[in-house]
């Protein structure tokens, strides 16, 4: 049995382009996991990941059609959606006996998917790898007896039906290491905040899963955080090094959650002598002594979702973080001799006002990072503030449960988009301006001691102009 898994790009959806709104900057883990599980069990398994690519629509048909694939299995984000929706329905319409799954995070919708769409035959619903593994057998029997398979919705006699969710899986070292031949070829950029970070080859990992914190604008689930054993971990590191990667993003959506685990990982990756340099993102409750050993374990940049400047949004959001704490991050992380600190931040939440919004911008050209990234507020299915703006009848759920929205484009909101767009494009230009001879000679005296950073600073002054425009756009681009 043969099966054709695409992770579709990311659409600009304010014109009408069939080709990438940006490029793919990590490999799609996700679907490299399912195709772990299925390859297991016998299956012909392929992957393209359309963002590494420079395909039109097509061209994505023209690869379909030369997989021939009994199942097509397409990963939908919020801002992939509709790519995704194209793709199956030119597959539908080639060959209309073909069985197409959708999964990952839009099948939040998944009722809605069945109902409107009838091109798209299931959607798995949480963790997809052991979903796929169990509902294959009984679609190739012609065996509709789906009830038995958890976390799937499906049409029975044309009526969308669900089944029981399925419990997230507890040990992650059950899941084989990612096969990337598989997406051999595929061209991928180590970026982060849309800031390039570097040439070699790049990859991506994923060493635990899950969040317990409850921010009300985040889709991650909250119920289990799982990590994998170090050993596991490591056993992926070496393959990574062993296939020419240089340096590498951890995906996860928590990695620093347990500091004595991160701890672990680094006095392993240290004592095997893993020649690879490390990415993340992170919370900012980690200790000192984690900051230390992971920058003996080579991890150079630390990405810190801070969000805004202002307690009042901080606390609407239930981010359970204040505006010191932060600050006694970077600190943390400083002196253990990390070399790039990055902070997003958020503008434009239903409750807040141009004085939070001004606090936000202070505080980002205040605290000690090295980079800034800004985003405008947006609400979509499957995120608290969603349900909540639903219900009061501040969001039309109908006109954007596909796509979601920025609250700056809702009716009730009084701060105008193009304020908020013109606050960031200001902001960012500020932030390296001369106007900040400070920040510019600490990034100056910074990048005389540290090799990665010198690297990092030639890279950007030789791209000084697209790095510039790249700014400006990202005040603009919905993510």
């Amino acid at each position: 049995m043969k099966i054709a898994l695409i992770f579709p790009v990311p659409m600009d959806l304010q014109r009408e382009d069939p080709r990438p709104m940006f490029s793919s900057f990590a490999e799609p883990l996700g679907l490299l996991y399912i195709a772990g599980v299925l390859m297991e069990h016998g299956y012909d398994v392929s992957i393209l990941d359309h963002g590494a690519t420079n395909y039109t629509f097509e061209d994505v048909l023209n690869w379909i059609k030369k997989q021939n694939p009994d199942i097509l299995g397409i990963s939908v984000l919020t801002r992939s959606f509709q790519s995704g929706i194209t793709i199956a329905k030119l597959a539908k319409d080639w060959n209309p006996s073909l069985t197409i799954i959708l999964g990952n995070y839009q099948t939040v919708c998944a009722e809605k998917i069945l109902n409107k769409y009838n091109f798209i035959d299931f959607c798995v619903r949480g963790e997809g790898e052991y979903t796929m593994q169990e509902l294959l057998p009984l679609i190739r029997k012609n065996n509709t007896d789906y009830e038995s398979i958890k976390g799937i919705y499906y049409r029975k006699n044309g009526i969308v039906k669900s089944t029981m969710p399925r419990v997230l899986e507890k040990d992650l070292d059950r899941f084989p290491i990612p096969d990337r031949t598989l997406i051999k070829g595929a061209r991928y950029k180590m970026s982060m905040g849309g800031l390039e970070l570097s040439k070699a080859k790049s990859g991506t990992i994923m060493m635990s899963r899950g969040c317990p914190y409850q921010c009300r604008f985040c889709s991650v689930n909250h119920e289990s955080w799982r990590h994998r054993s170090a050993d596991n971990v490591i056993q992926e590191l070496h393959l990574l090094e062993s296939q020419g990667y240089r340096e590498i993003m951890i995906m996860d959506d928590n990695f620093t959650i347990n500091p004595k685990w991160v701890i672990e990982i680094c006095k392993k990756i240290i004592k095997e002598k893993i020649d690879l340099i490390f990415h993340c993102e992170a919370r900012i409750e980690g200790t000192k002594e984690m900051y230390e050993y992971m920058n003996r374990a080579n991890v150079k940049t630390i990405f810190y979702g801070m969000e805004s400047g202002s307690q009042r949004v901080l606390d609407y959001y239930q981010k359970n973080i204040t505006p010191s704490q932060s600050k006694l991050a970077l600190k943390k992380a400083r002196s253990a001799g990390i070399d790039m600190l990055f902070a997003s931040f958020i503008i434009g939440a239903p409750i807040e006002k141009i004085s939070d919004i001004q606090k936000t911008v202070n505080f980002a050209l205040n605290l000690d990072i090295d980079y800034a990234m800004f985003h405008i507020f947006e609400v979509f299915p499957g995120i608290q503030i969603w349900d909540e703006l639903v219900e009061q009848n501040k969001v039309d759920e109908e006109k954007h449960w596909e796509t979601g929205v920025r609250v700056a484009e809702l009716p009730f909101y009084n701060i105008e988009l193009e304020f908020l767009i013109d606050v960031i494009r200001r902001t960012y230009r500020k932030f390296y301006s001369i106007s900040r001879p400070k920040f510019l000679f600490t990034q100056f005296l910074r990048s005389l001691k540290s090799q990665y950073r010198r690297n990092k600073l030639r890279d950007f002054g030789k791209d000084f102009r697209s790095s510039i425009r790249m700014l400006d756009s990202l005040s603009e681009k919905r993510f």
